[in-house]
Formats: C-alpha cells, structure tokens, sequence
C-alpha cells in the first residue's frame, strides 16, 4: 500500500491551526499539552483544562493523519493493510500511527474530563502493550499473593505439548508471511528467511506420524537387525541453535523488531527444554513421557512476568501470537474498591464496517485476556497434598469478597455509526471524534 502524503482541501482546516498566543516561555506556536493519561495523578488533577483552539488543532491534525492512514491497520506495533494483512511499505506510517494513537488519546481524554463520560467518571486512558501476565495484572491490581494463583492456574494448561509446538509453528508461519511481504530484503533478512524455512521443515520433519499408516512404533521388528547403531535422537536443542542464529539476523533489520522480540521469547522456552527428544516416531508410551517432561520444565521455569508463557496463553486462548496494544482506563467501586470497571479502548482511522468489525475482534481478545486473568486470580491454591505441590482449587468465596470485574471496549473514528452493543458477553461502545 502506498503512503499517501496528499491531503484533502477540506481537512486543511486553517482556523482550527491558527498560532496561539504567546506561552510564558515568549514561544509561538500549536502547543499540543501533555494529556490527562499522565502517570503523575496529582499534576493531572491540578493541570488546567486546555483552551478551546487546542482542541480544534488537534481536530484538525486527527483528520489529517486518518486520512493518510486510510486502509492502514496499526494493531500489534507493525502497520499492516487492513484488508490483506501485509506490512505496509511506506517508512512513514508507523511513526505516523504511534502520533495519530497519541494524540487521539490526549483529545479522547480530555474531552472525557470536560463533557463527562457516559455514567462513569472521566476515564484516564493509557496505551498499554499486553505482552506478559505481570502487565494484564497490573491493569487488573491483582496482589503479590494472587499473582501466584494465575501462574498456577495457567501453566498447566498453556504449556501441553501440542499448545507449545503449534505455538512455536505460529511465529515461524507469522514471521514468514511477514518477510514475504517485504520490499527489497536486506541479506540478513534474506538470511532469516532461509532459518526461518529450515526450522518449520525440522518441525514438520519430527511432528506427531500417527496419519502415517506405518510409523515406527508399529513396525514389527526386522529378522536381522541393522549392524550400524541407530543415530542419535534429535532434542530441541537444535530448534533452539537455529532460534538464536534467526534472532541475531531479525535483528538486523529494524521492520522485524516485533519479530525479533517475540523469538527472543520463545528462546525461553526452548533452553528450558533443550535436553528433551522433540522426535514424534517413537513409540506412544515413550512419546507421552517426553509431552510430559515438556510440560513439567515449562510449568515450572516460566515465571509470571515471562513473555513466553504470555505468548502460549494467547496461542491457548486466540491461536495468535501477536501481543495486543490497546489503550486502557479502569475505574473502582465498591467497597474497599473491590469492583472494577475496565475500558479498553481503539482508535480506528477508517470508519468503514470492516474497519469496526477489526477493531471489535481485537479488543475482543483484549477483553478475553483480562476476563481469564481475573478469574484465575481468584482461584487458590493448596501447598499441603501429598505429593508436596501446589494444586489449584476454586476458591469458595462469593462475588461480594472477591470483587466483581465490568469490562467495556470503546471505538472512536471519523465517520463511524455511534452504537453500543454486546459481542461475545462483552458491552462495546462506539464513538465518534467530536468537538466538546
């Protein structure tokens, strides 16, 4: 898709861009002021609203850039084309998405603060990339303690052996379709290309034969054994060598960033388990006793803040691996602030139908997350069994003592039907830019 650097005529809106006044410093100038998604809540609450031209500047600028940007979907950190699904070539678009998301942030919240929100208190927005559980539940406040019944809640079931392997298989599939869709390849790129291919064959090459209609384990032995011995079983610290040689060349190329990251934290994974057979023809009992020492090492060495176990949860979860980037505000309720009310919010450059179903599907996910999060949080967890390991049980304490969780997802565009309603037990809302 090409950038488009033209501009309509009606969105050169020169009244809203006129110069403001002199500011105290004897500078002239659009001043775009710090939003109200400031982390220092003290300075916010003190911090005087802004002028009516700040808002018919940043107005002005919103225009502009979703225009630039039409066709363009920004999720994930990677601009991408929103009806086909590849990378956007133009070197411009990503800075201009990360300015048009910042800006949409600071003129969403501020016009929250001065007309009200809904039946809710003005929400403080912030973008947050939910790349490991420590940051799903920091949005949460989940505690210390309960941060211990989501890990043990989720490895059990995020880390079998067929999650692990078809999430290992997804990055690779992404990465790919990623590359292919680049212009002009640098040698490193064409490099990881090539590691990339070569890892997916070794995959494959060693999945699970059980379509096969002989695989070994139900070969009868031969009358004369073979007099060479057998060669020696192929472990995942083969995948692992060819993960570091492919995040040493992503890294080379500053369009693979996300990439690059993402293979970093699968490395995690696979250093935990580099000892272990990742061959499938073998016999079954032999084979479960690998899925399970698979499962064991990684249940007991991803920590909670591990990007990998994160990107197991979402494969899990989604049969994605892409974090997710939305812009978060909460508000508590309650007693002792127990209740929660979560707004995740996107901001879409086009207005079109497609483009509202995208946005949905994504905060969807994001919602997804934090519903699961949640209700792992308030399982417990028994250290005194038999065996002397922890197994989660169900707390037995009621809504009231555990606090209920609202989650809400929030569109605004240009062009946009405003509307609310319920997808998948989640209440959206969507939102046109207005003027206050």
């Amino acid at each position: 898709m090409e950038c488009r650097s033209g501009v309509k005529p009606l969105l050169r809106a020169n009244a809203a861009l006129r110069v403001l006044p002199l500011t105290p410093g004897g500078r002239r100038g659009i001043h775009f002021a710090p939003g109200p998604a400031s982390s220092d809540d003290d300075d916010e609450q003190q911090r005087a609203p802004p002028p009516r031209r700040w808002y018919r500047a940043a107005y002005a600028r919103l225009l502009r850039h979703a225009g630039s940007l039409r066709g363009v979907d920004h999720a994930g950190g990677l601009p991408r084309d929103a009806a086909a699904g590849s990378l956007v070539a133009c070197p411009h678009a990503a800075a201009r998405a990360a300015h048009f998301d910042a800006l949409a942030r600071e003129f969403v919240t501020a016009a929250a603060a001065a007309a009200g929100f809904g039946h809710h208190p003005p929400m403080k927005l912030k973008e947050t990339s939910l790349s490991s559980l420590t940051r799903v539940c920091d949005v949460l406040g989940v505690s210390a303690q309960r941060r211990k019944s989501v890990r043990l809640t989720v490895c059990p079931q995020v880390t079998q052996h067929h999650v692990w392997r078809g999430a290992l298989e997804e990055v690779l599939l992404d990465l790919q379709a990623d590359m292919a869709s680049l212009e002009r390849p640098s040698p490193a790129t064409q490099m990881a290309e090539q590691i990339a291919s070569a890892c997916t064959r070794f995959l494959s090459d060693t999945a699970d034969e059980a379509k096969s209609s002989s695989p070994a384990w139900m070969r009868p032995t031969p009358f004369k054994k073979p007099a060479q011995a057998p060669s020696p079983a192929k472990t995942w610290q083969e995948v692992l060598d060819m993960f570091t040689d492919l995040a040493k060349s992503l890294a080379a190329d500053p369009r693979l960033a996300v990439h690059a990251q993402k293979v970093e934290a699968m490395k995690e994974g696979l250093y935990q388990i580099r000892d272990i057979v990742v061959e499938r023809d073998i016999s079954f009992k032999e084979a479960r006793r690998h899925d399970c020492l698979v499962q064991r090492k990684l249940s007991k060495s991803l920590g909670h803040s591990s990007r990998c176990l994160y990107t197991l949860l979402l494969f899990y979860l989604y049969g994605t691996v892409r974090d997710m980037e939305v812009h978060v505000g909460k508000c508590l309720s309650g007693k002792g602030g127990r209740d929660i009310t979560v707004h995740a919010a996107k901001f879409l450059t086009d207005g079109d139908e497609l483009a509202v179903r995208s946005g949905v599907k994504q905060l969807s996910r994001a919602l997804g997350v934090f519903q699961f999060v949640w209700e792992a949080a308030n399982t417990d967890y028994d250290a005194a069994n038999d065996n002397g390991k922890d197994v989660v049980v169900k707390k037995k304490n009621d809504e009231a003592a555990k606090g209920v969780l609202e989650l809400q997802g929030h569109l605004w565009g240009f062009g946009v039907e405003e509307k609310s309603f319920r997808y998948r037990g989640h209440v959206f809302h969507v939102h046109q830019f207005q003027l206050p």
